[in-house]
């Protein structure tokens, strides 16, 4: 009797990679994922068809052969939001050289396909972060492979165990009355996780669509502040929520990008920035419509995802 096709997760214990994984297994899939740790995947482990592939260094070229071989579908989910003034090639290590590795990985193991989840604004051009900047090497280096790939760029994705709606709930619980928000008229179209999910899966189980790239947003556009103000709602935290101009808000990134964890930086900055300039050069497919997906707004979702205990 004949194994169900491996789904190879490069980076799926993040966030998108453990409500991915129980969904593809689910579905009948194996799933292997590529992992540094080891730990952060115990509460998976439980998963029948479930592997791990787990490595310091899984993402070099050496240990990454072995970690793919077999795979019908590599999906790469690698990515960080803040690299910090202390580590500046972060991000061009992690987007740009393990895009690349995982693509020569996918070649030499004749790996049929190739699935990239990227981020909004990463197809357009003169990108003002290097965040941005190394998202766009990490697909130019995917549309030069020679490979049959698909890449996904969500907006700001949200779920119940996420690291937005949580972290602005903590925010605004420990906020003594008034919160200042950098960047708050950035407009933003939030994503729901299950949404982000259903479009992978549909991919991955080989959906047609009509172009390779593909943008997925959710159907409100709400500014960063509307998007705080419904989180306080929820939660019951009323407090006054005050926009920093530019100025002070590159100034916190400024400062902040100098912890040791930082919640803030000026690449941060940044990107968001980027959210409120010129609307898109090149306007992607709507991955969500060529899918037949319809996405769920913004505040339909939110009450049960903060319905957990928040610390």
């Amino acid at each position: 009797m004949s194994q169900p096709p491996l789904i190879v997760l490069a980076g799926g214990s993040g966030f998108v990679g453990r409500h991915l994984a129980p969904a593809l297994v689910n579905a009948g899939y194996r799933v292997r994922i590529l992992t540094r740790d080891a730990s952060r995947l115990r509460d998976l482990q439980v998963l029948p068809t479930l592997e791990t592939a787990a490595h310091p260094e899984i993402y070099a070229p050496r240990h990454l052969g072995p970690a793919v071989r077999g795979a019908s579908v590599i999906v790469n989910l690698v990515g960080l939001l803040n690299q910090g003034i202390r580590r500046k090639s972060r991000f061009a290590w992690v987007h740009g050289a393990v895009t690349g590795h995982l693509v020569a990985a996918a070649r030499d193991g004749a790996v049929p396909r190739f699935l990239h989840v990227s981020a909004l604004l990463a197809d357009q051009s003169q990108l003002p972060s290097a965040y941005l900047r190394s998202k766009a090497d990490a697909e130019d280096r995917i549309r030069a492979s020679g490979l049959d790939w698909h890449i996904v760029r969500p907006s700001v994705i949200y779920g119940p165990d996420d690291d937005f709606l949580q972290r602005f709930a903590r925010l605004l619980r420990r906020s003594p009355g008034i919160l200042p928000l950098a960047c708050p008229e950035a407009p933003l179209a939030p994503v729901d996780i299950a949404d982000v999910v259903r479009a992978l899966r549909m991919l991955i189980d080989g959906a047609r669509v009509p172009v390779p790239a593909m943008n997925l947003k959710g159907p409100d556009l709400l500014t960063l502040k509307e998007q705080v103000e419904a989180i306080g709602r929820v939660i019951h935290a009323h407090r006054l929520i005050v926009g920093l101009p530019n100025g002070a808000a590159w100034l916190m990134g400024a400062l902040f990008q100098w912890l040791p964890h930082p919640p803030f930086t000026l690449d941060n900055y940044r990107s968001l920035r980027a959210f409120s300039r010129a609307p898109d050069e090149r306007p992607a497919a709507d991955g969500f419509g060529m899918l037949g997906i319809i996405p769920t707004p913004f505040r339909a979702r939110i009450p049960a995802y903060l319905g957990h205990r928040i610390a």
